[in-house]
């Protein structure tokens, strides 16, 4: 071997050293830019692969819409009244009050020798009898409020008009003369959700902020603990830096769980808005993207102190404890929203407890929902949400790069503080 063209091996630490032509050797370091978009895109390409990821996804998306179809399943068509030949002039009059009500009956003329025996088997759900002036109703168990109410008012007009004609008086021509004029309306505020609506409201971006807070935090911190058992983490480490696998890891399941999230968000407002089951903020849109931005924040803060328990263990059996104040965390704002919000939205405590984290990431956008909400708390909200991020994900770094080596019983945050 030529001694002027032969290299001395080159320890870990020698791979530094330029190549021919001033080129890095492939055994360079890596930026931390690049060390963080590889562990990254790592994570991205080995959750989307997975068949939990693709069959979850679509079971999601499968019952929202087997949700927004039960409504149409549940109708089966209008309820169809009896009317006996002596109650037979009153079906128009039956028809007007129905629609003038808001429900939907069909009245069908019969005998009033069968109409017992249509009772009993179902095909009809009550049978009007009598006289217009004093009608009967027939019913197999009980009486349908709206049905009685109907047939209640038809009687009074039928009643009415028939006093009227006796004395003379023409019943349409009064109607016009008496009739109630045009009131136009002006809302100082747009209408607001019912009660129903604002709890569904809050149920549901409460309710999915909290999931994929949960699944996907406790996703990742199951992957630190595999890592660590499998001393994959070992191989890791000996290329990249701590903090960097942490953020590489943390990001990546973000990427994955905010398109999750915006397409389940985007399907549901999409659903609620062609069924007419719910009345959505005007700018769903732009609440979705708020939705999305407050989902980024309030993952990645839950998401690097699940990871930084999660390191101080071995094993998954011990995995529970170390995060379980962690998911107390999470868990608070979604039970604090339900009670709260659907109480009194604009109740001071839960303005105050939206502005400060780790609450914000969750009351936040359910009060952005709701309408709520006004700009400058919404600002704030995200500036200390923002300032939180910082210094929690600066602390849980430490925490991970000083007990993602140490195997064997659980380590203290303070020892782990102090190995680092």
């Amino acid at each position: 071997m030529n001694p002027a063209t032969s290299r001395a091996p080159r320890s870990p630490g020698n791979t530094t050293a330029d190549g021919p032509a001033g080129g890095r050797f492939p055994g360079a370091p890596l930026s931390s830019r690049r060390a963080v978009g590889l562990v990254a895109r790592r994570e991205i390409r080995s959750r989307t692969r997975t068949k939990s990821f693709v069959f979850g996804t679509a079971g999601l998306l499968l019952v929202l819409g087997l949700y927004a179809l039960l409504p149409l399943f549940a109708q089966s068509g209008p309820a169809v009244v009896g009317l006996d030949d002596r109650a037979a002039a009153l079906r128009p009059a039956l028809e007007s009050a129905a629609r003038e009500a808001g429900e939907s009956y069909r009245f069908e003329e019969v005998s009033r020798g069968g109409a017992k025996e249509l009772l009993r088997t179902g095909e009809l759900s009550a049978v009007v009898t009598g006289p217009p002036g004093s009608p009967g109703l027939v019913v197999e168990h009980g009486a349908d409020p709206e049905l009685l109410t109907a047939v209640r008012t038809t009687a009074e007009r039928e009643r009415t008009v028939r006093e009227l004609r006796e004395a003379g008086v023409d019943p349409a021509e009064l109607a016009r003369n008496v009739g109630s004029p045009e009131v136009r309306v002006t809302a100082l505020e747009p209408a607001r959700n019912g009660a129903a609506e604002q709890f569904v409201l809050v149920l549901a971006s409460t309710g999915l902020l909290y999931f994929f807070f949960v699944l996907l935090g406790l996703t990742l911190a199951q992957g630190v603990v595999e890592e660590k058992s499998s001393r994959v983490v070992e191989l890791l480490l000996s290329t990249i830096r701590p903090w960097q696998l942490l953020a590489g890891k943390t990001i990546g399941v973000a990427v994955v769980g905010l398109a999750q999230f915006l397409l389940l968000g985007g399907a549901g407002a999409a659903l609620a808005e062609t069924t007419g089951l719910l009345r959505l903020p005007a700018a769903v849109g732009g609440t979705l993207l708020a939705l999305g931005v407050w989902f980024v924040l309030g993952f990645l803060l839950f998401a690097a102190l699940l990871a930084a328990a999660a390191a101080r263990v071995s094993r998954q059996e011990d995995l529970q404890a170390v995060v379980q104040p962690v998911m107390v965390l999470i868990t608070a704002p979604f039970v604090l929203g339900l009670v709260l919000l659907t109480d009194d939205p604009h109740a001071p405590v839960i303005e105050w407890l939206s502005l400060l984290p780790p609450f914000s990431p969750v009351l936040m956008p359910a009060r952005m929902v709701l309408g709520t909400a006004d700009a400058w708390q919404v600002a704030l909200s995200l500036l200390l949400a923002g300032a939180a991020l910082v210094l929690l994900t600066r602390l849980a770094g430490r925490v991970y790069a000083g007990s993602v080596l140490h195997n064997g019983a659980r380590l203290s945050i303070k020892e782990a503080l102090r190995r680092r």
